[in-house]
């Protein structure tokens, strides 16, 4: 019997260790500044706030961060749109794809409705709610729904046509006033009684769409018995009789976006600006917020007294006690991954692709963000396209202000004025940087997109010297991308827009200003062969082989030396093909970007299908992410990098940054203790067991306690192996405690663990 009760346990402890480590493995980071919607909790001491990159709880107290919430820990979708408490605390939150996700914060439990979500409506975002009863209301991209709180399920059919609004009208906002709910749309406005009447017959809804209601209606409000209403028009309100201007001419045609109302006190945003009036007067507005990107204004304390506001790129701004400050979770400036590189530190340093984005980097727990708003140094434009990280060099490479060098304290920007770097042929003070990458004797490389020099690649000697390497004929009109540098020193560079599309390569011969011993060719997409028309990234691979991204699979270059030692004779570039049962079928993927972990493991960012996991030789799928079967934030990858330091592997999207806990970590000096995971692991398992803290090249054997081997096998090279509980034969090893023991393979070093197996 105790032996059966310890059995349960250990299966019990295995579930709930392999739940927790599967959901480990995935973390999501976002710009949480963007706020779109606040509930506070009934007692005031925090709020909920959404934004356009996840949930996040505030401390209304102390303005501290209580917990985020993502696609990780709770939410179907991060990009929110609206979210309201219900009379039993439970926090609804609506999304721009239709899901709604329903969070009991008290008990930290989630439901969800998914009906609008898998839906054939074209537009599905959940703009706002409104609660009436047991019932809420969803404003939505093609109407109104109405959903019960109490067993979630819809209770009508969609009301698709409000009056004489065109069929499926987008709602934006939605208020109630004496049990007539009244909806903001996209065409103007619409009012139906709530009691005695069908919703989904067109006639009971009232409409009014005159100026300055006929243009995005998007928000109302009760206040002082009136229903206000703000759009991109203007701003008004109706008695429930007529339908007015609001009474100052300030405002009555601006664009409001906002309003909302607490005790005699109307509030409303109208041109960026936060105005509050008085029931008693209401002509005479004042300013209580100035001009900032508000999107909310909300209220808590004693008797809701207490003002706070929500931007769409700063955050939420409030009283802490000395003054308003702007609070927001600690993360990127912008949601916008569009390049990603590690130091030699672990750090990641990511690129955003935009001039409100800047640069920043992350060491795990927190973000830095860099723009040259607060850092001068960095140059004239901050948006950063690119970034590489190299030597405790980072180079920051933006579109118009030129390469950036930072390294420790120094940060040193290079532009068409304090350097011999180009500018474009429409504008010769605009440097177009667009690719760097280090050769083997220390000198940075860098592309340019469009050049007035006639010279699109440059090398940095160091100590502000650069030299530009005149285009040859057949790049005469170069347009030069992404960059890479293989063993001989030979740089591959993407050619792309008006230059011949395809594969440039170039080496200099170990001779810089010596220009006629020079090696240079190119790869056309006619060489990578029918259907590829453009080239997207390029890698040198562990090997030294060159591996290259196109619209139409990758190719690869086996020999890349070949290109020195037989000038005419350009190696062949083979297109990647997988291995599906007996064949081998070619990889035809639009391939945006590509990298290559410590294990030689290749990664594959896709234009619409996620990541490819592809094993070192390119010829076995090992797995595929996307956001049918993963959390990644999207199928459209921009960058890729493995941090070998830890193993992850970081996807950039434009809509975030995803993280991919994997097993490509760099291999421990000596052997200290090898740990097992999950351990005890029980067989049958769905997920092999981790063996982490091994040497380079390990070699690893399974005994049993009575000394018996039961299984030998190599590591993949890196830190962590895995084994999938069975032996030499084949078979699933029987319960029982087992010794992990490795050694490299010169038999200097020897490393231990031990794992407890239970078979079911």
């Amino acid at each position: 019997m105790l032996r059966k009760t310890i059995f349960l346990i250990l299966i019990v402890f295995f579930i709930f260790s392999l739940n927790a480590y599967t959901n480990s493995r995935w973390e999501t980071f976002t710009d949480m500044k963007g706020i779109v919607s606040v509930s506070v909790t009934r007692d005031n001491n925090s709020a909920f706030c959404a934004t356009k990159g996840g949930l996040f709880m505030l401390n209304l107290n102390d303005g501290s961060i209580i917990q985020k919430y993502t696609n990780i820990n709770g939410l179907i979708n991060i990009d929110l749109t609206t979210c309201i408490l219900d009379y039993q605390d439970r926090l609804w939150i609506g999304a721009s794809d239709g899901s709604v996700s329903v969070f009991d914060y008290k008990n930290n439990s989630w439901k969800y409705i998914y009906d609008i979500k898998n839906s054939s409506e074209n537009n599905k975002s959940v703009n706002d709610f409104v609660l009436y009863g047991t019932d809420i209301y969803a404003a939505t991209g093609y109407g109104v729904q109405r959903i019960s709180t109490l067993n979630y399920n819809f209770v009508d059919a969609p009301y698709y046509k409000l009056g004489t609004l065109s069929i499926k009208t987008a709602v934006n906002s939605l208020t109630i006033k004496n049990d007539t709910i009244y909806a903001a749309t996209s065409s103007g406005i619409a009012y139906a009684p709530l009691r005695n009447s069908n919703l989904n017959n067109p006639s009971s809804w009232t409409t009014y769409n005159l100026t300055p209601f006929n243009v995005n209606v998007r928000t109302n409000a009760v206040f002082d018995n009136k229903v206000f209403f703000g759009s991109d028009g203007g701003f008004g309100y109706f008695d429930g009789i007529a339908w007015y201007d609001y009474p100052n001419s300030l405002v009555s045609r601006a664009k409001t976006k906002f309003v909302t109302s607490s005790g005699d006190s109307l509030f409303f945003v109208s041109n960026n600006v936060v105005y509050y009036a008085t029931r008693s007067n209401l002509p005479f507005i004042n300013v209580f917020f100035n001009a900032a990107n508000w999107t909310y204004i909300d209220f808590y304390g004693s008797q809701q007294r207490n003002v706070f506001g929500g931007t769409s790129d700063k955050g939420i701004y409030m009283d802490l006690g000395s003054g308003y400050s702007f609070v927001a979770p600690n993360g990127p400036q912008r949601s916008l991954f569009a390049y990603l590189s590690v130091d030699e530190m672990g750090t990641l340093w990511c690129a955003g692709g935009s001039a409100d984005a800047g640069f920043y980097s992350f060491d795990g727990e927190t973000f830095t963000n860099y723009s040259i708003y607060q850092t001068p140094q960095l140059g004239s434009s901050n948006n950063f396209h690119k970034i590489t990280t190299d030597r405790n060099v980072v180079w920051a490479l933006s579109p118009g202000g030129g390469p950036t060098f930072m390294s420790g304290n120094v940060i040193r920007n290079f532009n068409t004025k304090n350097s011999i770097l180009p500018g474009i042929p429409s504008d010769p003070n605009y440097c177009v940087p667009n690719g760097i990458a280090y050769d083997n004797n220390g000198v940075a490389w860098c592309t340019f997109y469009e050049v007035n020099s006639g010279k699109s690649l440059y090398a940095y000697l160091g100590d502000t010297v650069w030299y530009g390497i005149t285009n040859p004929s057949i790049v005469l009109v170069a347009n030069f991308e992404e960059i890479a540098v293989d063993n001989y020193n030979t740089k591959w560079i993407v050619s792309g827009y008006l230059s011949p599309r395809g594969l440039y390569f170039y080496n200099e011969n170990g001779t810089l200003q010596q220009p006629q011993d020079d090696i240079y060719g190119i790869y056309t997409t006619a060489d990578f062969g029918e259907g590829v028309n453009d080239v997207f990234d390029v890698i040198v691979d562990r090997n030294g082989e060159v591996w290259a991204a196109t619209d139409n699979g990758v190719f690869i270059i086996a020999n890349p030396q070949a290109v020195l030692q037989y000038p005419g004779q350009k190696p062949p570039a083979v297109k990647m093909s997988l291995i599906s049962g007996n064949l081998k079928v070619p990889f035809t993927e639009f391939c945006y970007c590509i990298t290559s972990d410590i294990l030689n493991q290749k990664w594959i960012g896709t234009q619409n299908n996620g990541v490819f996991h592809i094993s070192a030789d390119g010829s076995t799928l090992i797995e595929q992410l996307n956001v049918s079967n993963s959390p990644i934030l999207s199928n459209n990858i921009k960058s890729i990098v493995v941090n070998g330091k830890n193993g992850k592997a970081y996807f950039g999207t434009l809509s975030g940054l995803s993280s991919y806990q994997t097993n490509a970590v760099q291999p421990v000096a000596e052997f200290d203790k090898i740990k097992c995971s999950p351990n005890p692991y029980l067989l049958p398992a769905n997920v092999d067991l981790k063996i982490d803290g091994l040497v380079e090249n390990s070699v690893i054997k399974i005994i049993s306690l009575t000394g018996e081997l039961i299984n030998t096998f190599e590591s993949p090279g890196g830190r962590i192996a895995t084994w999938n509980g069975r032996d030499s034969k084949g078979d699933i090893v029987p319960s029982g405690i087992y010794i992990i023991a490795a050694y490299n393979k010169e038999g200097t070093k020897v490393g231990t663990g031990k794992v407890a197996i239970i078979k079911k």
